[in-house]
This record gives C-alpha cells, structure tokens and sequence, in this order.
C-alpha cells in the first residue's frame, strides 16, 4: 500500500488513469457519504460527488501538501463545502422563480454549517478508513470468522451466534477479537498513508 502523498504526486499528472482510478476508489465513497449527510437526495449527491471529482481533478497540481496529517482532508473538504454552497444558491435562485416560499424547501441544506461539515467529514473519515481496513482483510479469514464477527457488529448474543454458526461460545469471542485486533493494525497503518 502506498501512501496518500505518493498518490497525490501521481495525480499531479491528470493523464495518469491508473493513479485516478486508485485516487478515485478510494475518495469518491467518503466524497459521496460527506454529500449524503449533507441532506441533498441521492441523485444530488451522486451528481454533485461527480463535480468535485472534477473540480479536484482541475485543481490538484495546485495543491501543496504540508505533510500535516488531515490537511488533505481539510482541503477537500472546503471544495465540498464550496460545491455545495454553489448548488444551493443555484437552487435558491431557481426556488425564488417559482415560489416565494423558498426557504422551507432549501432549509436542510443551509443547516450544514462549517462545523457541522468539519464533523460530517470527521465521522465519515472514520467510517471511511474503517471500511476500507475491512475490505483489505475480510479474505484473510474464513466464512465462519467472518460471520461470528459481523453477527456481533450487529449486537447478536454470543449464545445465538455460537448456536447458529455450530462452535462454541469461547470461539465466538476469540473470532470476534482475532478480527478486532487485526482491524485496529490495518485501520492505524491507513490512518498514517490516506492523511
């Protein structure tokens, strides 16, 4: 696994498909769950992650990466925001066209303030890294590891899920914990390369 700031650099080079499609496998899901919260519909969020995956695409040789950690972030995140806020006066402008009563209509989107988005961005950062970590090390572990510990995720009773899966109670918990541990290891390594 490389780190966020070699991809960074690669990406400096827009004619570098195979960096923009790792750049874009790894950002657009956060991107899209930041716009989510944000309470646009789906299909605004699809679109408007689609635009800044644009814009950033236009705009990443000028960034100039500090090495502090979340500086990236914190720069994507005002593009987010400023994207956002342009599709909202946008819609304001066509809202006060057809209706004087514009304000209820935009209201859930000009609640998103600054903070808010900064803790929008926060939580789904973690969220973000804590999928990515699972997707890298699911296969590491067989079906019934697997289960045991997304069935506890789900608040399952270890008695039902050692009775459902066939093992004993102990192995659920050892299952459980086996994963955790090596969840935290991977999702501390990507915490330090997709800063």
């Amino acid at each position: 696994m490389q780190t966020s700031h070699t991809l960074l650099e690669r990406v400096r080079n827009r004619s570098d498909e195979n960096s923009w499609s790792e750049f874009d496998d790894i950002y657009r899901p956060y991107i899209l769950n930041v716009v989510k919260r944000m309470n646009f519909t789906h299909e605004e969020a699809e679109d408007l992650c689609q635009n800044i995956i644009l814009i950033l695409w236009e705009k990443i040789p000028e960034f100039k990466h500090n090495f502090r950690t979340g500086a990236f972030r914190s720069w994507l995140c005002t593009i987010v925001r400023n994207r956002a806020i342009n599709i909202i006066n946008k819609n304001q402008r066509i809202s006060e066209k057809l209706t004087t009563k514009n304000e209820e209509a935009l209201s859930p989107y000009i609640k998103t303030s600054q903070n808010d988005l900064e803790q929008i961005a926060k939580e789904e950062w973690i969220a973000h890294i804590t999928d990515l970590a699972w997707k890298k090390i699911e296969d590491e572990f067989e079906e019934n590891i697997r289960r045991a510990f997304t069935m506890s995720l789900k608040n399952v009773p270890g008695e039902e899920i050692a009775e459902e899966l066939g093992i004993k109670l102990n192995s659920v918990y050892v299952y459980k914990n086996r994963i955790k541990k090596r969840l935290e290891e991977i999702i501390r390594i990507l915490k330090v390369q997709y800063v």
